[in-house]
């Protein structure tokens, strides 16, 4: 099951419902939290969710910055992708989620916290540069759990973190310091482990940490070259969406046509967004400390627009639709029709019932769709 998604549930949580997801309003202005989404006394969340950086809801749209504690816990969510946006997680946000096997985390965090992804079904977890801390049995009874990439930023591994991991294979650490993981149970229940660092010299440092060098856990090994398998073109994937098959056990980066780095994933796919023209997408992957080479992908420009205005509706009065300066005016017979802007990337800036005549501020120099009743009209403002 896909959520983008276009479900209306019972919600028992939050202050408001978008496209599958439940949000709460946060502590500042324009920002939103996701939330629990409680129906019978149960978690409903089930499926894939791509969280968007920002959601649409009375007449404004607010940027997604956080997922609350407990959020998807004890839920059947089994994909999910943190957008940039993104700077906190709860404790707890995904506890029990055995059937979530993909996770891609936002590049904006600091701490992934307490039991947050403990008794969850993931395979391989890529945490991005600029996490510190790994909390508290943050990864738990992660039974499937077969490789961990580490970044440099990281300096703590708190207790249990990664206790009854029973299927940990390889941990990739970029740190050139050892992490600390003196914590208890930190790593009780795990095999060896191949631990694979930057370089001979690395490796000598965490020979001589009482953690990492007592061969109780792990076997030390410098950084190996990169033999990356991917397996299938980018396929159309939900509406304006292109999914990308990527090989196993390798972190992947993600850059867009401008060469910023928008994802960093270990999962099975990474999840390729429509723009309003063409756009290329490059895919590396890397140990984070060492890259393979690149791989380009073509994302087709989003036909959603173009389709609504290509649209046929029954002849009725048109409305005056005037812009100027980041101002919209919309004149004529509208009353009680619904009034709809998007931009050209599919983004929906603003929905609510006209009245006679309306007034709408925008951010100006951009093209956008208009909407009111059955009437479609492309702008600029």
């Amino acid at each position: 099951m896909l959520t983008l998604a276009c479900l209306s549930l019972a919600v028992h949580a939050g202050d408001f419902v978008s496209n599958g997801i439940v949000y709460s309003f946060g502590d500042r202005n324009n920002e939103v939290i996701v939330d629990e989404n409680i129906v019978d006394g149960q978690n409903a969340y089930e499926g894939v969710y791509i969280i968007p950086e920002t959601v649409f809801f009375d007449g404004y749209n607010y940027t997604v910055t956080a997922i609350a504690e407990g959020a998807f816990s004890e839920s059947k969510v089994t994909d999910v992708v943190i957008p940039n946006t993104v700077t906190k997680l709860g404790a707890e946000a995904f506890l029990n989620c055995d059937e979530l096997v993909n996770v891609t985390l936002s590049l904006n965090l600091t701490e992934i916290p307490r039991e947050c992804f403990y008794g969850t079904g993931l395979v391989n977890i890529a945490i991005p540069e600029g996490v510190e801390k790994v909390g508290y049995g943050a990864f738990q009874n992660c039974y499937l759990l077969h490789t961990v990439m580490l970044p440099s930023s990281l300096s703590r591994i708190e207790a249990y973190a990664f206790t009854d991991c029973h299927n940990l294979y390889e941990i990739y650490c970029a740190a050139i310091t050892p992490p600390k993981a003196n914590g208890w149970g930190t790593f009780d229940g795990v095999g060896q482990v191949d631990v694979v660092v930057a370089d001979y010299e690395t490796m000598d440092v965490y020979l001589a940490d009482k953690a990492w060098g007592s061969g109780e856990h792990f076997t030390l090994f410098p950084n190996e070259d990169i033999s990356p398998l991917i397996t299938e073109d980018a396929e159309p994937y939900c509406q304006d969406w292109k999914r990308v098959k990527l090989g196993s056990n390798l972190a992947y980066k993600i850059y867009n046509e401008n060469d910023e780095l928008v994802a960093f994933t270990a999962a099975d796919y990474c999840y390729l967004s429509a723009l309003d023209h063409d756009a290329i997408y490059t895919i590396v992957p890397t140990t984070m400390m060492g890259e393979g080479d690149p791989f380009s992908f073509t994302v087709e420009a989003t036909t959603g627009i173009d389709q609504l205005i290509d649209e046929e509706f029954p002849s009725e009065p048109d409305p005056i639709i005037v812009a100027h300066w980041g101002t919209l005016y919309i004149y004529g017979d509208n009353y009680g029709k619904l009034v709809s802007v998007w931009d050209m990337s599919g983004r929906l800036y603003y929905e609510r019932m006209s009245s006679d005549s309306q007034v709408i501020d925008l951010p100006h120099n951009r093209v956008y769709v208009v909407k009111v009743g059955n009437y479609v009209k492309k702008i600029f403002l």
